[in-house]
C-alpha cells in the first residue's frame, strides 16, 4: 500500500481533474493552510535563506496566514547577487549565492571551467534544475530555480487550463508562429514552445530566430544602457553597441516580415501566435499594413501574449488594439508573473481567478502588514505563497498594486479574484523597504564571502 499523497500533491492534482477553480472556499482555505505548513517544513531544511528568516523572526510553525508574512522574500531577492561575481567570472561564488535562495546543493552543480554566465546557467540546467530568468533595466536578472517537477506542473497547467474557463482540447491542429528565439532560460520561451507542442501541427511552427537567447547579451545590454544613462559609457562601447543593435534589428525585422507574409497567406487556417506584448503590437501593425483586417483570423486561432509595458513604448490603448485585431479568436487572458506557477486566468466577468495552489496575501505598501479579509475588496501590495513549487520557496512580495476581492465572483465561482486595475508601486530596487531585504543582503554577503 503506497503512501498517501501530501496536501500539496492533492492541490496540484486539481489541474488535470478539471475542477481547479471550482473548490468550495472554506475547504480550500483549510487545504491551503496545511499545504503552507508542508511547504515551509520542506523548504526550511533545503533553502538557507528561509531557514535564517525563520530563526530571526521566530516563526517555527505556520498557524495562520500572518505567520507567512515575515517569511516572504522580496521580489528583488532573486537578483541580490553582486554583479561583480559575473564580471569577474566567480562562478563558484555565484553558485553559492544561488544555493542560498534555491533548493539546490552546491555539490549538485559542476562549475569547473565555466566560461560565461550562459554556460553557468547551462550547468545548473544539466544538473536537473532550471534557472528561469527575468529581465530588468538594472543590468541584473533574477534567477528563479525550478525543479523538474515544477516544469512538469507548468506543462500540466497549459495542457489542461489554456483558455480557461473554456479550456482548449490538447490537439495539434494549428500553424504556429512564435515571436521568440529557439531556446533560452525564460519561462515565456518554454511556455511558447510547450504550447506549440500541444496545440500546433508538428513541423509547422516558425520562430522569430533560430538562435538561442543568451543571458550574457541580455545583461550586457542592460548594463551598457545604464552606463549610457549615467554618462559613463565610452564612445567605443556605444559605437559597438549601436552597430550590433542595428544589425540585430535588421535581422529580426526581416524575420518578422517573413512571418507577417506567412500569416497573411494562411489567415483562413487555425493559427497559434505567441509573443510578448511589444512583439505582438509590432506584428499587428505590420499585418494591418499588409491588408489583414481586424477580426479576420480563423476563429480557432490561439493567441498568447504577455509582459507589461515596462521599458517599452507601447501606446496606452495597446490592449484595446489587441482586442480589436484578435476579435473572434481564442486568447489567453490572465494575470501573472514568472515568479508564479501558471497564472491567474480571467473568467467570463473579466476578473482574474487566483489558482488553488497560490495563497494570496495582500499587504500594505511597505510589505509588512497583512490586509486579507473574509469578504470584500482589499487594495494593497500583491504577495503570495505558491505551495506547488519544489525548486524554491514560493513566498514572495511583488511590486504590484492590486485590488483583491475575497467575496465570491459574479461568475458564480468562489473567490478570491484580482480585479483588472493592476498597477505598479514604485520599484523597491536598491532602496527596498521590505523588511527581509536588509537581512537578505547581509546574509548573502556572508554566504558568498564567508
Amino acid at each position: 500500500m503506497g503512501a498517501l499523497p501530501s496536501t500539496r500533491e492533492l492541490i496540484r492534482s486539481l489541474v488535470p481533474s478539471g475542477n481547479a477553480f471550482d473548490q468550495p472556499g472554506d475547504d480550500l482555505k483549510e487545504l491551503q493552510l496545511e499545504a503552507a505548513r508542508e511547504a515551509f517544513t520542506a523548504h526550511r531544511e533545503s533553502i538557507p535563506l528561509l531557514r535564517t528568516r525563520a530563526e530571526e523572526t521566530g516563526v517555527h510553525e505556520i498557524t495562520g496566514l500572518d505567520d507567512l508574512v515575515p517569511l516572504l522574500f522580496s521580489h528583488t531577492s532573486y537578483k541580490s547577487y553582486p554583479v561583480s561575481l559575473i564580471t569577474a567570472g566567480r562562478w563558484d561564488r555565484l553558485l553559492r549565492w544561488y544555493t542560498t535562495v534555491s533548493a539546490v546543493e552546491p555539490g549538485d552543480v559542476d562549475v569547473d571551467g565555466v566560461k560565461d554566465i550562459d554556460e553557468w546557467t547551462d550547468r545548473i540546467t544539466a544538473a536537473g534544475h532550471r534557472p528561469y530568468i527575468t529581465s530588468g533595466t538594472s543590468g541584473k536578472v533574477s534567477f528563479l530555480n525550478c525543479a523538474e517537477s515544477d516544469l512538469g506542473f507548468l506543462h500540466d497547467i497549459l495542457e489542461h487550463l489554456t483558455c480557461w474557463p473554456e479550456p482548449l482540447p490538447p490537439e495539434p491542429t494549428r500553424r504556429g508562429y512564435l515571436l521568440a528565439p529557439a531556446s533560452g532560460p525564460m519561462r515565456s520561451i518554454d511556455g511558447f514552445r510547450w504550447h506549440a507542442d500541444v496545440f500546433a501541427r508538428p513541423e509547422e511552427t516558425r520562430l522569430l530566430t533560430e538562435d538561442p537567447m543568451r543571458v550574457s547579451e541580455l545583461m550586457g545590454s542592460a548594463l551598457l544602457r545604464r552606463r549610457m544613462a549615467e554618462g559613463i559609457a565610452t564612445p567605443q562601447e556605444i559605437s559597438s553597441f549601436e552597430a550590433a543593435s542595428g544589425s540585430r534589428e535588421e535581422e529580426l525585422g526581416a524575420a518578422l516580415a517573413r512571418i507577417v507574409d506567412d500569416i497573411a497567406d494562411h489567415r483562413d487556417e487555425p493559427l497559434l501566435i505567441a509573443g510578448m506584448n511589444n512583439q505582438q503590437f509590432t506584428l499587428i501593425q505590420a499585418l494591418r499594413a499588409r491588408g489583414v483586417a481586424d477580426g479576420s483570423l480563423h476563429p480557432d486561432s490561439l493567441v498568447l501574449s504577455g509582459g507589461g509595458n515596462k521599458g517599452s513604448a507601447l501606446p496606452d490603448d495597446y490592449q484595446a488594439q489587441f482586442t480589436a485585431f484578435y476579435n473572434g479568436v481564442r486568447r489567453v487572458r490572465s494575470y501573472g508573473m514568472t515568479e508564479l506557477q501558471g497564472s491567474c486566468p480571467a473568467c467570463e466577468k473579466g476578473r482574474y481567478h487566483i489558482p488553488p495552489w497560490v495563497i494570496p496575501l495582500v499587504l500594505d505598501e511597505p510589505g509588512e502588514t497583512l490586509l486579507n479579509t473574509e469578504h470584500g475588496v482589499v487594495e494593497g501590495r500583491f504577495a503570495f505563497l505558491d505551495v506547488s513549487l519544489e525548486g524554491r520557496w514560493g513566498g514572495l512580495i511583488s511590486g504590484d498594486r492590486v485590488f483583491v476581492d475575497f467575496s465570491p465572483c459574479d461568475c458564480g465561482r468562489s473567490g478570491p479574484t484580482v480585479l483588472p486595475d493592476i498597477r505598479r508601486y514604485g520599484d523597491l530596487g536598491g532602496d527596498d523597504k521590505i523588511t527581509c531585504a536588509a537581512t537578505l543582503d547581509s546574509y548573502v554577503r556572508g554566504m558568498i564571502h564567508g
